[in-house]
């Protein structure tokens, strides 16, 4: 099962302006940046980490920040971290910018994204200089469309999509104890980020439910 699957599933891997949403809380923006806090720090003269550090960030001319090696697809981007810049950029960051190492598959709520620039706004010396336009929130991701709604759906897309083709991972068909089992396999011998229990549990739940080969959702 697990010499099948790596031959199938490892192929495909590899506010300027916010009028138009409700008032940004940026409460929910700090506690919303803990996703970005494994790879990021926020503090005046923060290290780096696997990414670089944000503070000052909204305003500042993209791939810029000194001392850290960028991918070349940041590199290839023109401009600044506008406030439409960077919702653009966190409700898909391999849309906006593709070839990119960042892992981090995206916010697709737009208030999430106004709210975590709201915050990102006061990690600096001053206030950032913003747009008018207000940002028109986009249709679904489209990949993220894919799947069916259930208790997982969101966790099973931002542990997948990240390095996965979507259209591939419903394909498996595989019951829970065999996805339990391959997520396994893809930390010991692929270098797999570790999933905590919960989150491999609830994945390999979801994904057994929805998309097991008796399924009404499996592809045929």
């Amino acid at each position: 099962m697990r010499l099948i699957f790596s031959a199938m599933f490892f192929t495909a891997i590899f506010m300027p302006g916010t009028s138009g949403l409700s008032a940004q809380d940026t409460e929910r923006g700090e506690k919303l940046f803990r996703r970005c806090a494994v790879c990021h720090t926020v503090d005046e003269g923060g290290a780096k980490k696997i990414g670089p550090n944000l503070f000052d960030v909204v305003g500042r001319d993209i791939a810029t920040k000194e001392g850290f090696r960028y991918s070349k697809a940041l590199l290839g981007l023109s401009g600044s971290w506008t406030d439409e810049a960077l919702n653009q950029y966190l409700l898909s960051p391999r849309t906006y910018a593709r070839g990119t190492k960042m892992a981090f598959a995206g916010l697709r709520k737009t208030q999430d994204r106004a709210d975590l620039i709201a915050w990102l706004k006061l990690q600096a010396p001053a206030a950032a200089t913003t747009d008018k336009k207000p940002i028109t929130p986009p249709a679904e991701n489209p990949d993220l469309a894919l799947l069916a709604e259930g208790t997982g759906r969101i966790e099973t897309y931002d542990g997948c999509a990240s390095c996965h083709s979507i259209k591939l991972v419903v394909q498996q068909g595989m019951n829970r104890a065999e996805w339990l089992e391959t997520i396994e396999w893809m930390v010991d011998e692929q270098g797999m980020d570790l999933l905590e229990d919960d989150l491999n549990e609830l994945i390999a739940g979801y994904l057994a439910t929805h998309y097991g080969r008796d399924r009404p959702n499996f592809p045929k």
